[in-house]
């Protein structure tokens, strides 16, 4: 097992996360993920666990509760979220230190990358899940919401913890669920030091999969027939020709 530390000890607010690799020397089959970071702004802080970059649980720390991804885990599995809370105290008194020492110089600020999509093909008046996905930013300071038509929504939203990448960076999904219905249009609003425009918007609109229409299908169908003929003509003429070539032989 080996331990790698990644710290940022020239931003303020400062920012340490420790990453826990498990795996071979020569070929690494699986990596776990131990992420624990303290900063001055909010979120002020996060403890979590990933599998191959799926998240496992984390620790609530308002509530100071563990909280699994997938609930099936937790019921084989444990975690005292009182060790997760020792270690953010101890992170937050290092920090504390370090803040005193430092020269209160601003690490560069990273914007992130914004998609939107859903997580089902869209099929107008049926339910489905809108996703709004930002990667590749620093710090994990951000602010993202949905609009519909304008208007902010809130009845089922819910969003992920900050999901870390190995190059320092972080990425964090924002889920609505929506019943698609045409002229609607939903907007992503991204809040974030790293982007020149607050808020800025990514939006996105229902557009139901095109349906093949009835020529087509016949247009496609008559194509195949065609082809089929073809190549039984083809083979007829090639029987032939043989059966020519072997009576010429004689």
């Amino acid at each position: 097992m080996a331990q790698r530390w990644h710290c940022s000890l020239f931003y303020i607010p400062l920012l340490c996360v420790l990453y826990l690799h498990s795996g071979q020397t020569v070929k690494v089959e699986n990596v776990l993920t131990q992420s624990n970071f303290y900063q001055t702004k909010e979120p002020t802080g996060e403890y979590m666990f990933q599998f191959d970059e799926d998240e496992i649980f984390y620790v609530d720390l308002d509530k100071k509760e563990t909280k699994w991804r997938l609930p099936q885990f937790g019921e084989v599995s444990t975690f005292e979220a009182a060790g997760a809370l020792q270690n953010i105290g101890i992170m937050k008194q290092n920090l504390n230190i370090m803040i005193k020492r430092s020269n209160h110089s601003a690490a560069v600020s990273v914007r992130p990358e914004i998609l939107t999509f859903t997580e089902d093909p869209v099929v107008f008046g049926e339910p489905n899940t809108l996703i709004c996905y930002t990667s590749k930013f620093f710090p994990p300071v951000i602010d993202i919401q949905w609009l519909k038509n304008g208007q902010p929504v809130s009845a089922g939203v819910s969003s992920t913890d900050y999901y870390p990448a190995s190059d320092g960076s972080f990425s964090r999904f924002l889920y609505a669920a929506i019943i698609p219905e045409q002229d609607d249009i939903y907007t992503c609003s991204v809040t974030h030091d790293g982007l020149k425009t607050n808020p800025t918007y990514k939006t996105w609109s229902p557009e139901a999969p095109a349906p093949y229409s009835e020529m087509y299908e016949n247009v496609i169908c008559g194509l195949g027939l065609a082809v089929g003929i073809l190549g039984i003509i083809i083979g007829i003429v090639l029987i032939f020709k043989a059966i020519k070539n072997q009576r010429r032989a004689y």
